[in-house]
């Protein structure tokens, strides 16, 4: 089994060294308006293909008592139909969030009622869409939009009844709908 992945290993490595690297760092401006802090990077694997990743988190507590924290990882495998780093791409991505959400409604999520205090994780899967608008050699202006399913695994507290609803046992909650947005600033190194 190591030799296998060694040999995997070894594999891609080699892949990436004979493209001349190219390397793009972001940032998504719709995550900063929400005061989400985030962070991407994107390494172009070949000519059409690139690999992306974006770490976000928001540790902020709102007016008390409400409070909407999370962070997110979003790992993204991208076809560009031209080339990498240039017009539109198609991409799946995989996402892992951690969430903690008190006294606020986010019916998006089915989150419909004030007085819960909810925590958990959630994992999934999507397609996207981007458009990457050419502004310098090394910079670029991209726009994306992203669908797929998630899994939600929570427990809640009811403050007005003042009990905890299966905190000893996850809820489990199903969600489709939009999974990425965003208009971003792109770095490129090459």
């Amino acid at each position: 089994m190591n030799k296998m992945c060694f040999s995997l290993l070894f594999w891609l490595f080699t892949l990436f060294a004979v493209y001349s690297q190219q390397i793009a760092i972001k940032n998504n401006l719709v995550y900063d308006a929400t005061g989400t802090v985030n962070i991407g990077g994107e390494y172009a694997i070949n000519k059409t293909f690139s690999v992306s990743l974006s770490a976000n988190y928001n540790g902020w507590m709102l007016k008390k008592p409400y409070a909407w924290k999370h962070y997110l990882v979003q790992p993204e495998f991208r076809y560009w139909l031209r080339e990498s780093f240039n017009e539109h791409y198609v991409g799946v991505h995989l996402m892992y969030v951690g969430f903690d959400i008190e006294r606020m409604s986010l019916p998006f999520f089915g989150f419909t009622r004030r007085n819960l205090y909810k925590e958990g994780t959630a994992y999934g899967a999507g397609l996207a869409y981007g458009y990457h608008l050419y502004l310098t050699p090394r910079l670029n202006l991209e726009f994306s939009l992203g669908v797929g399913y998630l899994q939600l695994k929570y427990y809640k507290f009811d403050y007005k009844e003042q009990q905890v609803n299966d905190a000893l046992h996850h809820l489990m909650r199903s969600y489709i709908g939009p999974t990425q947005i965003g208009v971003s600033v792109v770095y490129i190194i090459n």
